[in-house]
């Protein structure tokens, strides 16, 4: 069985092994077929909320949290810069989109600061959970 971050990176790799070159066009968004597991997608909505996931290296292990509720837009793609308040001692950040994953029928907003799929396969990866998500061209 994959370890959460083992998946992450499997479906990254197939996400730019097989991402589509889309441009957003001036006419109004369509929704898509539905694009295969692990596939990069151009632009997607969402219910206004997402879980942040904020992994740390501590030098000889790895710790992730996760923070639910966090607002996001109703309308994101890869390149977005977006501010985000987490936590209940609230802590706000800018998060910009790298890139924007399907899995599950739930979208993964990898930040920019990331350096996948370069990183190992059991290291963490910070990253907004949008459950559910709709695609759109």
């Amino acid at each position: 069985m994959m370890t959460g971050m083992r998946m992450v990176a499997a479906l990254w790799t197939a996400a730019l092994a097989t991402a589509l070159a889309t441009a957003l066009a001036s006419a109004p968004a369509q929704a898509s077929p539905a694009p295969a597991m692990g596939q990069s997608v151009s632009l997607v909505t969402t219910s206004g909320s997402a879980t942040f996931k904020l992994c740390r290296n501590w030098v000889f292990t790895h710790t992730c949290r996760e923070y639910g509720n966090v607002p996001v837009p109703a309308r994101i793609a890869a390149g977005d810069s977006f501010e985000i308040t987490f936590g209940s001692n609230p802590k706000t950040m800018w998060f910009r989109v790298k890139a924007v994953l399907l899995q599950d029928g739930r979208c993964l907003l990898i930040p920019k600061h990331e350096n996948m799929p370069a990183k190992g396969e059991d290291e963490p990866v910070d990253m907004l959970i949008v459950d559910p998500c709709r695609v759109l061209r």
